[in-house]
């Protein structure tokens, strides 16, 4: 059994409220080797989840005795491979707090991610999620820009408050541009999980997250921590892996967006305008890698 305790810390807001309840889901696909690391982080938040949900898509690994070394500290659902959005779903159906915590089986938090999100959600109790920024990690190096360093001038118009900020003004339209958003870092409302239908299992095979979050920053007002409080993990075995599948996914599961979310419509003009720029990304991204496939075919470096 593992031995991860939680540091005992003083925080200012009462983390054993119901309001402050977070259910942390975790959906896993053949990640033995990696999942430990992230559930030892999810363990050893300041601000401690009421629960963890482990959701077992279908391994053929050892995950499963990797996640019963956690013993009762974890939750373990096992089910046929339906994909990752299908789990997240699965795991949110069985989850308890108020608000629902997603994280990847390969990522990992740093030990304030829940105190502060819910600092902020306690200062501006109208918010329904509550995003933070993020930076990549690849064999044990954290990059040196984060994620949020890269949005357009003028993104978003924050209303500063103690914890974070607030943004009231819609990004809907920008969100081809920039999504700020990504599957470990948000923390959601349980009841607006429900009210937008939770994950788009069935349309997102792509880019399984993009739909989801696409609802959660179409409504305003949401909250932002601006730090670095999520290591995205980049390996070989990730689906992000590749960059330009990545990109051409994004094309089509944005199309999807913009064809049939209601969301969308006032925006659509703008949102078409950032699919044009991501396709001559793909253009370019493609001719870099022919131009480098043939240096190699010819011994050139």
């Amino acid at each position: 059994m593992c031995s991860c305790t939680t540091p005992l810390v003083s925080l200012d807001f009462d983390t054993s409220h119901p309001s402050n309840s977070v259910s942390v889901i975790i959906p896993v696909y053949n990640g033995a080797r990696f999942i430990a690391e992230t559930l030892k982080s999810i363990l050893a938040q300041t601000a401690p989840p009421a629960e963890v949900i482990v959701v077992n898509d279908g391994s053929t690994d050892n995950t499963v005795s990797v996640v019963e070394e956690f013993g009762d500290s974890v939750t373990l659902i096992s089910t046929p491979n339906g994909g990752e959005c299908a789990a997240r779903n699965t795991g949110a159906s069985r989850a308890k707090g108020n608000w629902l915590a997603f994280c990847d089986a390969d990522d990992l938090w740093l030990p304030t991610k829940l105190e502060k999100q819910l600092r902020l959600a306690n200062e501006i109790p109208e918010i329904h999620c509550v995003i933070t920024d993020y930076a990549e990690i690849a064999n044990g190096v954290v990059a040196n820009r984060s994620h949020f360093s890269w949005a357009p001038k003028n993104f978003w118009l924050p209303e500063q408050h103690a914890a974070g900020f607030i943004v009231r003004e819609p990004i809907t339209g920008k969100l081809t541009t920039f999504q700020p958003g990504i599957s470990s870092t948000p923390l959601v409302k349980r009841d607006f999980y429900l009210k937008v239908g939770g994950f788009d299992a069935q349309e997102t095979q792509w880019a399984p997250d993009t739909c989801f979050h696409f609802r959660c920053l179409s409504v305003v007002p949401f909250g932002v921590v601006p730090e670095v409080l999520m290591h995205y993990r980049r390996h070989p075995g990730a689906l992000s892996a590749d960059g330009l599948k990545q990109l051409r996914d994004a094309v089509v599961v944005w199309n999807h967006i913009i064809a049939n979310y209601p969301q969308a419509q006032p925006y659509r003009a703008e949102l078409l305008q950032g699919l044009v720029a991501m396709r001559k990304e793909i253009k370019e991204n493609a001719r870099y890698r022919r131009r480098q496939k043939l240096k190699r075919l010819l011994g050139l470096r």
